[in-house]
Parts: structure tokens; C-alpha cells; sequence
């Protein structure tokens, strides 16, 4: 992959030894290209909605759920002696 302009480094480097600020354009690892932001919202978007289907589908009747209270009390005091 060859840089927009050949001697970007050089004006890079000439303006760092020289104690000046350093364009944008030349400290910049590509030129102005489509915006990162719409593919960073899309994949928050998509992994959301696939931790929320995954939960949906394993937190479906795991366990015993509704025990009733005397249920409760009468395991607990096996385990109380």
C-alpha cells in the first residue's frame, strides 16, 4: 500500500525536529475515508440483540422456579439437623 503523497513522513519528521506542530494530514495513518461510527453503532446494535436472544432461549424454565413457600421451608429443614 503506497501513502497519498511520498514524502509525507518527511514533512512529518522536518516539522517534529523543527519544534513546529505536525499537520493532520500527514500524521494520519490513511486519508479521509467513510466514518467508523456507523459500523460501531451497527455491531452494538447486533451484539445486543444477540446477548438478549441468548438469553431469552437458555433462561426459559431452568430450575425448579416455583416451589411454594412450605416447599421451601421443608427442603431448608433437611439440611437444618
Amino acid at each position: 500500500m503506497e501513502p497519498v503523497e511520498r514524502d509525507r513522513h518527511k514533512k512529518a519528521a522536518d516539522a517534529v525536529q523543527q519544534g513546529r506542530p505536525v499537520d493532520a494530514d500527514y500524521v494520519r495513518s490513511s486519508g479521509k475515508g467513510k466514518s467508523v461510527l456507523p459500523i460501531l453503532v451497527i455491531s452494538t446494535l447486533l451484539a445486543a440483540v444477540l446477548l438478549i436472544g441468548a438469553f431469552a432461549i437458555f433462561s426459559g424454565t431452568s430450575g425448579d422456579v416455583d416451589r411454594s413457600v412450605s416447599e421451601k421451608a421443608a427442603q431448608s429443614a433437611e439440611f437444618a439437623n
